[in-house]
């Protein structure tokens, strides 16, 4: 079912890539064939472009159509991306192999926009009611939870065809049907870390589960593809054959690494000589961090503190509180103790930038929890030492939806999310989402 699902996206995403594309070429040019330079490789471009980006925004889930303001929004932020992205790549290569006529870059965006609201927007959700008004397409998931929701959610359900969604209970008692193609988790936790522990118990490597539960609400992701008696649902999925995509994100890695060095060069310099002049001591602050599996390593930053005498400051107590007691991060810090300069790295991330050399070094990924320092590892109660399972990142989800303001306990939460559901569209759409949680400097400490 999925297959064919996607299949239909990805026969709609052409032909309105191609349709939008021939009319802009009529309207600005009169004329189809050899009319201007490099049809082709822009109509090229633009088919692998566009439904790779609708792809890393999760266009291509099924399950959000049945919110249509939700996939309106989704779909002007995945087409503003496009738009940046051609234009960007048409100046970096001089339109080598784009056309470069803006008449006609307004023409297919806007063009292209006005059918896929029509299309995608507004038929997408009557195509699903429709294909799945024929039970035997609907998708059998088997329901955890109290066993009194069970007849309200599949009646609820059952109403709302465009899901394809049909319960089955699964109590202690009973085996699930052998053709269940996931889990729906009603979760009743008042903690993440109950929470975390019932979805990790019922998480299928290759299935899908979604989690129905009022701890999102407190995350703010906007995630969710339904809400249920006030519950946002998420889902998560955890994917098979991960050394293939480790592999392949080691790649991304070292292309990202490197190509943030050389372009961010000239403003290394520029940092280095703001240190040097706002106080004495060392350009590069180097530090013990536990990355994969709580191996320490040396964590590069751009100096932001007062030096002291190249020893690094003993853990306070109110830093073991992060942990312990679950106050915000910022909390633990002494204002005192930041530069005038470092404030600015602080507020801007620059102060993180060095972090690509371990990047490139193995030490860390692009993408990834935040590094702990080994005191707070000592601290971490038995559900945070998962997020160790995998190398730390440069950013993430707590680093997008709130640094230094939230607890220890929801920040933890967080990369727990992105471990259980990590996969390298995610790792992209994180990495674009980067760029305006670091522009305005939300949660920056």
């Amino acid at each position: 079912m999925k297959l064919s699902i996607r299949i239909l996206f990805i026969l709609t995403d052409f032909i309105i890539i191609t349709g939008a594309y021939t009319l802009a070429l009529l309207l600005r040019f009169r004329g189809l064939i050899d009319v201007v330079n490099n049809q082709w490789s822009t109509l090229i471009f633009l088919v692998i472009l566009i439904p790779s980006l609708f792809y890393i925004f999760d266009l291509y889930n099924h399950f959000i159509y049945i919110q249509r303001l939700r996939v309106f929004f989704r779909i002007v932020r995945a087409w503003l991306v496009s738009l940046v992205f051609y234009v960007l790549f048409g100046f970096l290569t001089k339109f080598f192999f784009l056309i470069e006529s803006r008449a006609f870059i307004i023409l297919f965006f806007g063009i292209s926009l006005s059918l896929y609201f029509s299309l995608r927007v507004v038929c997408f959700k009557k195509v699903l009611e429709t294909y799945f008004s024929n039970d035997s397409r609907r998708l059998t998931y088997k329901y955890i939870g109290p066993i009194e929701k069970f007849k309200e959610l599949r009646k609820s359900f059952n109403k709302n065809v465009a899901t394809g969604l049909a319960f089955v209970n699964c109590d202690k008692n009973k085996e699930p049907p052998t053709d269940c193609r996931g889990t729906f988790l009603y979760s009743q936790a008042i903690s993440y870390d109950r929470l975390y522990k019932e979805i990790k118990a019922n998480l299928v490597p290759g299935q899908t589960l979604h989690v129905a539960s009022q701890l999102f609400n407190n995350l703010k992701l906007g995630w969710e593809w339904c809400k249920i008696d006030a519950m946002p649902v998420y889902t998560f999925c955890q994917r098979k054959y991960q050394f293939c995509r480790d592999c392949l994100r080691r790649c991304l890695d070292i292309i990202g690494a490197i190509i943030g060095l050389i372009v961010l060069a000239p403003f290394f310099i520029i940092t280095a000589i703001a240190i040097r002049l706002d106080s004495p001591g060392p350009i590069i602050y180097k530090q013990k961090r536990c990355g994969k599996k709580g191996k320490v390593f040396v964590f590069f930053k751009f100096r932001s503190m007062y030096h002291s005498d190249g020893k690094e400051p003993e853990p306070t107590h109110d830093e073991s509180n992060y942990i312990n007691r679950g106050i915000p991060k910022e909390e633990t810090l002494k204002d005192k103790q930041i530069t005038d300069v470092g404030r600015i790295l602080r507020k801007t991330s620059i102060d993180e930038w060095p972090q690509f050399i371990n990047v490139l070094k193995g030490d860390m990924s692009l993408i990834g929890p935040r590094p702990h320092r080994p005191h707070e590892v000592k601290c971490y109660h038995d559900w945070h030492k998962d997020r160790l399972s995998i190398k730390q990142g440069l950013t993430g989800l707590w680093q997008i939806y709130g640094r230094g303001e939230m607890p220890c306990d929801k920040s933890i939460f967080l990369d727990l999310i992105y471990v259980m559901n990590r996969s390298i569209s995610l790792d992209l759409r994180l990495l674009l989402h980067t760029i305006p949680a670091v522009i305005f400097g939300k949660g920056a400490y």
